[in-house]
């Protein structure tokens, strides 16, 4: 899930990726994918999301140090039940 809600697409390192559809997964990701597949196969300009900002998370700033004390919380929780 992005901050604003929309999703992002694109190219870093020779990665594609399309991400955060923020409750329209399903519908997106596989449009997505066929967009990307096309962006891959040379036609740059096929994606709508290129070059879109990343708006930061309020509140949120540096790396993400609690995320091993989530995965911690989870893996109890799993355990527990």
């Amino acid at each position: 899930m992005t901050s604003d809600r929309l999703p992002r697409a694109g190219e870093r390192e020779g990665v594609f990726y399309a991400l955060g559809y923020s409750g329209h997964g399903t519908q997106m990701s596989v449009h997505m994918g066929q967009i990307m597949a096309r962006v891959m196969g040379g036609e740059v300009n096929a994606n709508p999301f290129a070059g879109l900002a990343w708006p930061a998370v309020p509140g949120h700033f540096g790396p993400p140090w609690f995320l091993p004390f989530v995965g911690a919380y989870y893996r109890y929780q799993d355990w527990r039940h």
